[in-house]
């Protein structure tokens, strides 16, 4: 049997080999490692979902093994052995960002998110939000979406107990030629379309709470303690509000935007591990997001800036870089948060860590190593992420893979 014809045939349970792949950062000299070998493309889950396991020992990720269906891996660090989680033969379905995929049908690719300590991995095929054990493979179906609708990113509570699904009707999708992004986002404040937020309990399938927000709603995440708030976005790129929270019913404004102007962009929220602050960057003149295709703010200098904003009294602290420092990127938090790991904002290649004095407005910046990874399309957005011991750095590049084909890498800081 050739290779081609054994990869079509996988099924869920399959393992994989991979061959770990280990170079010096030419700059730092650094190890860095790469975890996946075999055809296709390969990236690990999106930011705000940690894809390390609660041991370290695994990882998480996406990869279509060259064959158009992308499915769910779980890969040992130790030898790079990959078991295949998923059985999906559908390809990719029509989502937020994922724009060209089918129309209901195939995985979800920006559905997945994974609970480490509960092991539990939700992500959605077709119609069906599904909890999958990574461990056992057992999966049920806990939640069937309505007809006609769009999803994003969706979330899972730290335990495992519940999942939070955004969606929005799909005639928000059908916007004819030119950049979906923005038709999409213009589209939906035009029509005051609404974005509906449901979450479940996976325990018994049943419908904790749920609401609509005139707007769209891509990212959603629980609060680390509280399943009664969560944090969730305006998608568009340059909207008037980006992050909102709800909290026990009420809905409000995560850093007011209403004195920004027309040249505040502000991006990539997400809860800082005890949840009492929320950590976002943004840019003020013209926004760096490469999914905006034409500048949409004022021709005034561009400085770009990380943020992090206490719920308990609203107020900001925002740090600025330096003003040739202004490229497309993101930035995850350590288990403290005393640390940002970004892949982007300094340069448009490299990974930095960040050691933030929010107190002083100060930040210390350490180059790690080059990703060199194009961003061309959304699965080779680097997405650098802390392990759970703050000892790793998983990245996804297409550095050494086809352009818009990723490979995951491993930094480890002890080394």
């Amino acid at each position: 049997m050739r290779r081609g014809e054994l990869r079509m045939n996988l099924i869920k349970g399959s393992v994989l080999q991979h061959q770990l792949k280990k170079r010096q950062d030419e700059q730092t000299g650094r190890t860095v490692t790469q975890l996946t070998s075999l055809a296709g493309n390969h990236h690990h889950l999106y930011f705000t979902s940690n894809s390390f396991t609660a041991d370290n020992r695994h990882v998480l990720y996406i990869s279509d093994l060259g064959t158009g269906n992308p499915n769910l891996f779980k890969l040992t660090l130790d030898d790079g052995a990959a078991v295949q989680l998923t059985d999906n033969r559908d390809g990719y379905m029509q989502s937020y960002v994922y724009y060209d995929g089918n129309p209901y049908r195939g995985l979800a690719k920006a559905s997945p998110s994974f609970a480490p300590v509960a092991g539990k991995l939700l992500y959605i095929q077709g119609d069906e939000a599904r909890l999958l054990d990574v461990d056992t493979l057992e999966e049920r179906t806990i939640y069937v979406l309505p007809e006609h609708v769009m999803t994003g990113f969706t979330h899972l509570s730290g335990d495992g107990r519940y999942a939070c699904i955004p969606y929005i009707d799909a005639p928000a999708f059908e916007v004819g030629e030119g950049n979906p992004f923005g038709l999409i986002r213009d589209k939906v404040k035009k029509e005051q379309m609404l974005s509906y937020i449901i979450v479940i309990d996976t325990t018994n399938g049943e419908t904790l709470y749920s609401f609509s927000h005139q707007g769209w709603v891509t990212h959603v995440q629980f609060h680390p303690n509280d399943p009664h708030i969560v944090l969730f976005n305006h998608e568009g790129g340059m909207v008037q509000q980006r992050i909102w929270m709800y909290d026990h019913g009420t809905i409000s404004k995560v850093r007011d935007q209403s004195d920004g102007g027309a040249s505040l962009w502000i991006c990539h929220e997400m809860w800082t591990s005890d949840g009492q602050a929320v950590i976002y960057h943004g840019t003020r003149g013209v926004p760096n997001d490469p999914a905006m295709n034409q500048n949409e703010g004022s021709k005034d200098e561009v400085v770009s800036f990380v943020g992090y904003m206490d719920t308990r009294d609203g107020k900001c602290a925002e740090v600025s870089f330096l003003p040739e420092m202004t490229a497309y990127g993101h930035f995850t938090a350590s288990t403290d948060d005393t640390l940002l790991v970004t892949d982007g904002i300094i340069d448009k290649t490299s990974i930095h860590l960040c050691r933030m004095d929010w107190q002083r407005s100060e930040l210390e910046m350490t180059f790690l190593c080059c990703h060199n990874s194009s961003f061309s399309v959304q699965d080779v957005h680097p997405h650098p992420i802390f392990s759970h011991n703050d000892r790793y750095i998983l990245f996804t590049s297409d550095a050494h893979n086809e352009r818009t084909k990723g490979n995951v890498y491993l930094i480890d800081l002890q080394e």
